[in-house]
């Protein structure tokens, strides 16, 4: 049957279809809307979803290592998931505090919702432009709600930046300066910064810049960081005590070649004065800072015994003599019989042609912790508050043979290490057989609780020597020592170790160190009772399967990634009992 319509029904026609749809839409959209809200994380209270958005936005201000933000804020997302979500995220002011250098529109919509809660401002650009400086006017007209301030910024720009915020700031809690460097002074904030009135600070971090020592700004703060100030900014060890006088509360302090030498004091002190600082809320010290400075610090401030040590001392001296100010001041902190003083369970040494460096934990088997020291460069790694007592880092220019035994025997045996379990020692690839047979005999063999140690980078020649029960020589002849190394080691690692290719020496004490030698020092410790229960061999060259077949007769489990060093024949008879 042919319908005939015309053109004016068609489009009524059509016009009721649309509404229909667009009703049914509505009406599933509605549905689909009840069904959403019946599932667990839309019946989630708001103030925990609330939660859960703030830490999103927290977590992208506080990584240092985010990009430049140049468009929305990436927590906003959080508002076009759904109806419920935006209502919630709309309603929470704290979650749009976080600023960035945003463009203008978000930077006013973020004001805006933000309402009157604190503002968080973080500007991570070390090079200004237009944008930059447009965003700061903005953020900066209501000084008195800022509550976080983290400003990095061009050293020409400063002084123009520093007087936008000359009104008072009673809820500034964080204040963050770094001056990109351009010159060989470090930049003056000038004392009219905030109207000197910050009531709530706390933290205060200056990076490339200094604030005059006298200001008032100093008095409420439980963290401080100042780096890499030049002179003539450098506050003398004087003065820096002065300004810490008036910080009963410190907490955190961070030093980082941002105090002068000290000779001076050092050449009148060996001891604690009758002044001594007293920071009793103190509980993480960072020093980086030359030699004499660090001993100065140690000898004039009273640190409580639970507080965390990190310690860089620059420069170099040229003999083991001139290290011995430090002795003293590390057995009063560690040497202690009260409850208070930490128990040492982990070592860590690194040894380079440079320097050493220490690492000591309250943690058994704290294996994997960075050194305060990386290539030349000093890292506040994250591991504040997991038990790691002292990083302490010592560079030096010792060149006589021993001089390096003697520096790292003198710091051991300061250091009561009677209960240590866990001896981690990791050199530079290019310096081999660094520390002697005897010296490792003698500081550490005789350390009962000691169980578990690893091996970097090392040759196993006099490590191989020290293992091997019976006596162990001193290099002259002179003195020795019989007895078993470390009675309760229980696991050996060997990571990118270096054995040695071949030996014929029946005499283990002048070993080269092969896995063969290794295999009979083990054999040795079994036959006397003090078998290994666990070997571990990682990237380590110069080692066979049947060298690997013969240790598996003198340890229980013998762990090995089958590397084979290429393109070299070995032995497998040498040495062999």
């Amino acid at each position: 049957m042919q319908v005939h319509t015309t053109s004016k029904s068609v489009a009524e026609a059509q016009a009721r279809i649309d509404d229909e749809v667009a009703l049914l839409k509505l009406q599933t959209c509605a549905l689909l809307t009840q069904r959403n809200a019946l599932s667990p994380v839309s019946r989630l209270p708001h103030e925990i979803l609330a939660t859960v958005f703030l830490y999103q936005a927290y977590s992208f201000y506080q990584d240092p290592r985010y990009p430049n933000i140049w468009g929305a804020p990436p927590w906003a997302n959080v508002s076009y998931v759904c109806r419920h979500w935006r209502a919630v995220a709309l309603n929470c002011p704290s979650l749009w505090s976080f600023l960035f250098v945003f463009p203008p529109r978000w930077t006013e919509e973020l004001l805006s919702r933000s309402k009157t809660v604190p503002l968080r401002i973080h500007v991570t650009q070390g090079r200004w432009a237009r944008k930059e400086m447009v965003f700061v006017e903005k953020v900066t007209t209501d000084v008195t709600r800022i509550q976080d301030l983290r400003l990095k910024l061009p050293c020409n720009l400063a002084e123009e930046v520093f007087a936008k915020l000359s009104a008072s700031a009673p809820l500034l809690h964080t204040l963050r300066l770094l001056v990109t460097k351009t010159g060989a002074e470090s930049v003056l904030v000038p004392d009219t910064l905030f109207n000197r009135e910050t009531p709530a600070l706390q933290t205060l971090e200056l990076y490339y810049c200094h604030i005059p020592w006298s200001t008032p700004i100093f008095t409420t703060l439980t963290t401080l960081r100042l780096c890499n100030l030049a002179s003539p900014s450098l506050p003398t060890m004087t003065e820096l005590l002065a300004i810490l006088r008036h910080m009963p509360d410190l907490a955190h302090l961070y030093l980082e070649d941002a105090f002068s030498s000290a000779n001076d004091i050092l050449a009148n002190q060996h001891s604690i004065l009758s002044e001594c600082l007293d920071l009793p809320h103190l509980s993480r010290l960072a020093l980086v800072a030359p030699f004499s400075a660090v001993v100065a610090f140690l000898s004039n401030v009273a640190i409580p015994l639970k507080a965390e040590l990190r310690l860089w001392s620059r420069g170099t001296l040229d003999d083991t003599e001139s290290y011995t100010p430090l002795y003293p001041l590390l057995e009063r902190r560690f040497n202690v019989t009260s409850d208070l003083g930490p128990v040492i369970r982990t070592l860590n040494i690194k040894t380079t042609s440079r320097g050493v460096g220490f690492v000591l934990s309250t943690s058994e088997r704290d294996c994997d912790v960075p050194f305060y020291s990386v290539h030349g460069q000093y890292h506040l790694h994250e591991d504040w508050d997991r038990g790691i007592s002292l990083k302490l880092d010592i560079e030096f220019n010792l060149r006589l043979p021993g001089d390096q035994d003697r520096l790292i025997g003198d710091i051991c045996r300061t250091i009561p290490m009677v209960h240590l379990r866990t001896l981690v020692h990791f050199s530079s690839i290019n310096v081999f057989d660094n520390l002697s047979s005897y010296f490792l005999k003698t500081t550490f063999g005789t350390l009962q609780e000691l169980r578990f140690i690893r091996l970097i980078h090392l040759s196993m020649r006099n490590w191989v020597a020290a293992l091997t029960p019976g006596l162990c020589r001193e290099r002259s002849g002179v003195e020795n020592v019989e007895d078993i190394f470390a009675s309760a080691l229980a696991e050996l690692q060997v990571i990118a170790v270096t054995f040695g290719h071949g030996c014929r020496r029946r005499d283990l004490e002048d070993c080269e160190g092969t896995a063969w030698c290794l295999r009979r020092a083990l054999a040795r410790r079994k036959a006397k009772g003090y078998a290994l229960k666990k070997l571990v061999i990682v990237d380590s060259g110069y080692v066979s399967d049947a060298q690997v077949e013969k240790l598996r007769t003198v340890v229980d489990e013998v762990d090995w990634d089958g590397y084979i060093q290429p393109a070299i024949s070995i032995s497998s008879s040498d040495g062999d009992d």
